[in-house]
């Protein structure tokens, strides 16, 4: 009973409520992060943020515009994917090269940015989250986000499908795979974005990863892989909530050990299933 009480404060609804709607749209992103083997893509954007807040904290400084921090994080964060993407076209540098010194780069200019604004304070809320900071202009900005993702996935799944599978069967068909590329990226780097408040630049890429590597351990087929990384992402987030009002504990990662526990059940369940079967 005194868990159901914590729902008559707005900051627990809003929390529960960014939780259901950042969880499966960085649950159903996660499904090709994998795929295309973007995972450290993802981490990189995440933390990449720095970067983005202190440049808009300058930029405020500068101008007197005192914009949504999240504005400036998200531009620097499409900024960054698509100039992570043009190398990758345009050098003979892999993808995970790439992404590491971009990766490296951004954090320590972001951290010399923010020293040099004396907001030490800060680093504490952008590298963990505060999911009970959101307010009803963030919920709209994670609504807005998971629109656009779904449109994106119920009108380019197929075609993102196979550039991902197939590339060159992609262009055969008339279909561009690096166009779709540097739209996707740019959905990862907007949930990042988006979701930096929830969970911080260390932790957030769980949020994006760890569903869909759990779903894809667990299933068999790709029908199957999106909606058990989306059941997951429904789930996983308001259970990680739960866990920590209940055991005052910090709800970050509490959310982001909830998504191990999740990825290890069906680790087990994956080494399970053969010996049931030969029995």
């Amino acid at each position: 009973m005194q868990f159901l009480e914590l729902f008559r404060y707005d900051f627990m609804r809003y929390a529960l409520i960014s939780g259901l709607l950042l969880g499966p749209t960085c649950a159903l992103l996660g499904v090709f992060v994998n795929l295309r083997g973007m995972a450290f893509f993802s981490d990189a954007l995440a933390h990449s943020a720095l970067t983005g807040v202190a440049l808009g904290f300058m930029v405020d400084a500068a101008t007197g515009w005192k914009l949504d921090p999240t504005i400036y994080v998200l531009i620097f964060s499409c900024l960054l994917a698509l100039g992570m993407g043009w190398l990758s076209q345009r050098t003979p540098l892999s993808r995970d090269t790439i992404t590491a010194f971009t990766f490296t780069g951004s954090v320590a200019l972001g951290v010399i940015l923010i020293s040099m604004l004396g907001k030490h304070r800060m680093l504490e809320g952008l590298l963990f989250g505060s999911i009970y900071s959101n307010g009803p202009a963030d919920i709209a900005r994670q609504a807005v986000l998971a629109a656009i993702v779904l449109i994106f996935f119920l009108t380019q799944l197929r075609s993102l499908t196979l550039a991902t599978l197939d590339p060159e069967l992609a262009r055969a068909r008339g279909i561009r795979p690096a166009l779709l590329h540097y739209a996707f990226s740019l959905l990862v780097a907007a949930a990042v974005a988006v979701g930096l408040k929830m969970l911080g630049a260390l932790l957030l890429s769980a949020l994006i990863v760890i569903p869909a590597a759990a779903a894809r351990i667990a299933t068999t087929s790709f029908r199957n892989l999106i909606g058990v990384a989306l059941l997951l992402g429904v789930l996983i987030p308001p259970v990680g909530i739960a866990a920590s009002a209940t055991l005052n504990l910090p709800t970050g990662p509490s959310i982001v050990l909830v998504h191990v526990a999740a990825l290890a059940i069906c680790q087990i369940l994956h080494l399970v299933r053969p010996l049931k079967a030969r029995a």
